[in-house]
């Protein structure tokens, strides 16, 4: 049995300003997945560790993020534990690619743009793989494969995105999901989504392995690494395995009902979780009574979850805004006076239109700056 663990979009070294203080910790947990990861290949004993694409979020990475890899790449040396690495469009296989200057240890191979499969005689396996190196925008990363005859076994690595129509239609490399049936590969190991998904085709296992932690305030399904268990030909059985230390969730919150800040505060704290990264959106029509103030909710808030943001999208109810409510020599004054009238003069199609600009207006105008994304 060939067993495989299957990483990506780790981005190593990232920044997160989106989390504040808490960026830095988050940075070294980064670090810390990461180390997790290698001792997850060690207990499983794994013949191979595949990583496709963003091992690192940018070529200009030093210190301790260089120091971990390698070190974690070097216990799996000592194991006989290989790495194959795909470069992705983060830590791009250019002119400046870290993988041309870092010097890693023996067990790593690196595709790049001249070096399209490694073969693995004792494993009777072949890694197949493109490196995004900047110039291959909207090619397919199994475009020309050819499969080494002499292996038993095939496996794939690709950074990309899978072709939808009317959704994903082009992006730096981009599947159909064709060509994950076509291409004749026991199993393709995919990055570049950071949710673990699904994409087999035919006799080809393919999955996104996801990224390891969540890297941005949208991601549900991050968490994960995948162990591949190749117990014969036609015979593989794949399953994620959490590695993750943290979680994101979103939730909204209808503002219509709420009468005061600290409802909306208690709804948000029902949910602390100091692992928790938490995404909170408020939406719908709220009387001007109740000063929304996203900022201080998340202010008082921030210390019982790992991350918190909270988007106000409300809007003033369209009754309660009202032109003797604000000077005319005012910009709001003038502003809502303007829409007064449009609205009057309007037909009823025209009347819903002035009706949103009026409110969408008004909450720009009275601060509210996180209304539009």
């Amino acid at each position: 049995m060939i067993k495989i663990l299957h990483t990506a979009d780790m981005h190593l070294g990232r920044e997160f300003p989106i989390l504040r203080q808490k960026g830095k910790d988050y940075r070294r947990q980064l670090l810390a997945t990461f180390e997790r990861i290698m001792n997850l290949a060690i207990e499983e004993l794994a013949s191979i560790v595949l990583i496709a694409g963003d091992l690192f979020d940018t070529n200009r990475v030093h210190g301790d993020v260089i120091e971990t890899v390698l070190r974690g790449f070097g216990e799996l040396e000592r194991r006989s534990i290989r790495v194959c690495i795909c470069p992705g469009t983060h830590d791009v296989y250019d002119d400046e690619s870290i993988y041309r200057f870092v010097g890693f240890p023996s067990n790593v191979a690196v595709l790049t743009p001249d070096r399209h499969h490694v073969s693995l005689k004792d494993l009777d396996l072949t890694v197949y793989g493109k490196a995004f190196d900047g110039k291959l925008v909207g090619k397919s990363p199994l475009d020309q494969l050819t499969l080494v005859e002499e292996s038993k076994y095939h496996v794939g690595i690709a950074h990309c995105s899978i072709r939808k129509e009317g959704w994903i239609e082009k992006d730096s490399m981009i599947l159909d999901t064709k060509e994950i049936g076509a291409s004749r590969l026991d199993y393709l190991a995919l990055g570049h989504w950071h949710s673990f998904q699904d994409y087999s085709q035919g006799n080809t296992k393919a999955y996104y392995c996801g990224s390891p932690e969540p890297i941005y305030m949208d991601q549900k399904g991050a968490g994960n690494v995948v162990i591949i268990n190749i117990h014969e030909k036609g015979n593989i059985e794949v399953k994620p395995v959490r590695v993750g230390s943290k979680e994101f969730d979103e939730m909204t919150i209808d503002i219509g009902p709420v009468k005061s800040m600290n409802d909306i505060a208690e709804t948000i704290r029902n949910k602390a979780n100091p692992d928790l990264i938490l995404k909170v959106t408020l939406e719908g029509l709220g009387s001007m009574d109740c000063d929304i103030n996203a900022q201080g909710i998340e202010d008082e808030l921030s210390d019982a979850f790992f991350g918190l943001r909270v988007f106000d999208k409300s809007h003033p109810k369209l009754e309660e805004v009202k032109a003797e409510v604000f000077p005319e020599q005012t910009v709001i004054g003038r502003f809502v006076r303007i829409l007064e009238r449009r609205i009057a003069e309007a037909n009823e199609e025209d009347k819903v239109l002035y009706g949103e600009a009026l409110k969408l207006g008004f909450a720009l105008l009275e601060g509210r700056s996180q209304v539009i994304e």
